[in-house]
């Protein structure tokens, strides 16, 4: 496989078409006389298809060993995914069209983190890993920033600007993605199935953002925990991440509910990603500083907080409602980075002397289900009973995962023991 690491700056527009349809997504079906419920179904399904998705791509690409063939495969994919948004604008053709386009936009996953693989020997890889991250949040925050010029009139139009950016994609993975130079199958095996689990979330969001050597740098002190703390920091996670889920799904449409343009609703989806960022190359900087158990809590209690300060001026404070859901949606980024770093890189230490494969299936699995669980109440909720109430079932979930965190002992509180 090439060494080069040029073939990253495919995940530019990758990102950018992706980050600007997560968006663009939600008022689209508003616009086209839909409601929250119906937006929830569309990311319902996303989420739904991804996970079956995940382990077809990622076994077929185990078996071809085709690596730009599968990154083609994607890309190519959604040049008809987007006409079809573009052509048919009813609500459940664009439904269905979202859960077509997370099988296609998965196909590339399996892929990319392949080439990521690739470099695990090598002493750079925590840069490596990084510049991935940082290229991803930032490809989604450029395919977003066109948002901020448009008006109802023209949301049709943005699609085909998305169309422009896959199109470059296309364009540069075929100069930058070289040819495959891959093991077969059977020496490839150990490599793919005990790591693509993991790695597989790299392809939406930076999960393990620091690479392998630069956890076990912040993590050195840690060791192994019982398989009882194990399955509650599962469940912590699994409560975070459907918190997240039934915010975020119904966060659109609450904007949108309150006559908020969508050039604004743009600006505070970018600020959001901006924020995330912004802890990303902080986490790189303050490598050494950071304790995870406490980042973990912290994380808690900034996305709690971020979420207060959307929800309230809805009731209290109506006539600052933009600029405090400004301020409270780029909080709940900040919160959210921070949790993405802290828990993913306790998890892998917990299992690092364990069976990693079962663990980190169980964890993939957790946050699939967590995904699907948390996107469809939130629609459900918004729809019956008010984007408030959803809120504070969120925020209740953000709740119950502190408290389900200061179960899980640190290392230091307890004498190693065996995990038979």
């Amino acid at each position: 496989m090439a060494n080069s690491s040029n073939w990253m700056y495919t995940i530019l527009p990758i990102s950018a078409l992706s980050g600007g349809l997560s968006v663009l997504l939600p008022l689209y079906i508003l616009a086209s006389h839909g409601n929250v419920y119906n937006v929830a179904i569309a990311i319902t399904l996303f989420e739904l298809v991804s996970i079956p998705a995940s382990l077809f791509w990622g076994d077929l690409t185990d078996k071809l060993g085709k690596i730009k063939l599968f990154i083609l495969i994607s890309i190519v994919g959604s040049f008809p995914i987007l006409l079809i948004f573009y052509l048919l604008a009813f609500v459940p053709v664009i439904e269905a069209t979202y859960g077509i386009y997370a099988f296609i936009a998965t196909a590339s996953s399996p892929a990319i983190n392949i080439l990521i693989m690739s470099r695990r020997k090598n002493p750079a890889l925590p840069r490596y890993f990084s510049r991935y991250s940082i290229l991803s949040i930032s490809g989604s925050i450029i395919g977003t920033i066109p948002g901020l010029f448009i008006g109802g009139g023209f949301i049709k139009d943005y699609l085909m600007l998305l169309l422009v950016f896959n199109a470059i994609s296309l364009m540069l993975a075929m100069l930058l993605v070289r040819p495959d130079k891959i093991k077969p199958a059977e020496a490839r095996h150990k490599l793919v199935k005990r790591s693509f689990a993991l790695l597989n979330m790299l392809s939406k969001t930076p999960y393990i953002l620091t690479g392998y050597r630069l956890i076990q740098k912040i993590a050195a002190g840690l060791v192994n925990k019982k398989i009882r703390n194990i399955y509650i920091l599962l469940a912590a996670i699994g409560l975070f991440n459907a918190s997240m889920y039934l915010f975020n799904t119904s966060y659109i449409p609450y904007l949108s509910a309150h006559s908020i343009s969508y050039s604004n609703i743009f600006l505070v989806n970018i600020l959001n990603s901006v924020a995330q960022l912004c802890i990303y190359i902080s986490v790189i900087l303050l490598i050494r500083k950071i304790n995870l158990g406490t980042s973990y809590l912290a994380s808690n209690i900034v996305r709690m907080s971020g979420c207060f300060l959307v929800a309230v001026p809805a009731i209290l404070i109506p006539t600052y409602f933009l600029e405090l859901n400004i301020i409270g949606y780029f909080i709940a980024g900040i919160g959210y980075a921070v949790w993405n770093i802290a828990s993913s890189v306790i998890l892998y230490m917990q299992i690092r002397d364990l069976g990693r494969g079962h663990y980190i299936g169980v964890w993939v699995a957790i946050l699939g289900v967590s995904a699907v669980i948390g996107a469809f109440l939130s629609g459900v909720i918004s729809y019956q009973f008010g984007y408030l109430a959803t809120f504070s079932v969120a925020i209740i979930a953000i709740l119950g995962s502190f408290l389900v965190f200061t179960y899980v002992q640190s290392p230091q509180e307890r004498p190693a023991e065996s995990t038979k």
